[in-house]
C-alpha cells in the first residue's frame, strides 16, 4: 500500500513538475512563429519586412501574441535614436531572453557618413538573428 501511494504521489509531482521544465527549454533554434511588439518610428514594421524576405520559410510573423513562439519587443525605446535600436525576443511569458541586439543605420559603403534609415537598421537587426538562429 506505501509503495503504491509513494508511486502515485511520485507521478502526481511529476506531473505538476513537468509544464515548468517544458516552459523553460524554449531555445532560439526552435522559434518559428514570432509576434512583433509595435515600436517607435514604425520600426516594428521595417523588422517584419526584413523577416520576411530574409528568413522566409524558417520564421513567419504573427499577428496574435498567442500564437507566437516568441515575442520581438523594443529595449528602452524612448531612449533610443533614429540611427540605433536595440530589440529582444523573449519567449511569450518574457521570462527568457532568446536572443538580443543592437544595430545602427550607417552605411559602410560611404563610409559612415550616410543613414539608412529605419529600414537598414531592421536589415541588421534581422541579419544578426539569422546568425544566432544557425549556432
Amino acid at each position: 500500500m506505501r509503495k503504491s501511494l509513494a508511486v502515485t504521489l511520485s507521478a502526481f509531482v511529476l506531473a505538476l513538475a513537468l509544464p515548468a521544465f517544458a516552459h523553460a527549454q524554449i531555445l532560439l533554434s526552435n522559434v518559428r512563429r514570432i509576434y512583433i511588439e509595435k515600436m517607435a518610428d514604425n520600426l516594428d514594421q521595417y523588422l517584419a519586412s526584413s523577416i520576411s524576405s530574409k528568413l522566409h520559410g524558417s520564421i513567419a510573423v504573427v499577428l496574435d501574441r498567442k500564437d507566437a513562439d516568441a515575442v520581438l519587443k523594443g529595449v528602452n525605446i524612448g531612449a533610443q535614436t533614429t540611427e540605433k535600436a536595440t530589440v529582444q525576443l523573449v519567449d511569450p511569458d518574457e521570462r527568457q531572453i532568446l536572443w538580443s541586439g543592437t544595430a545602427g543605420d550607417r552605411k559602410m559603403m560611404t563610409l559612415d557618413i550616410s543613414h539608412g534609415g529605419q529600414q537598414k537598421i531592421a536589415d541588421n537587426l534581422i541579419g544578426q538573428l539569422k546568425k544566432a538562429m544557425r549556432r
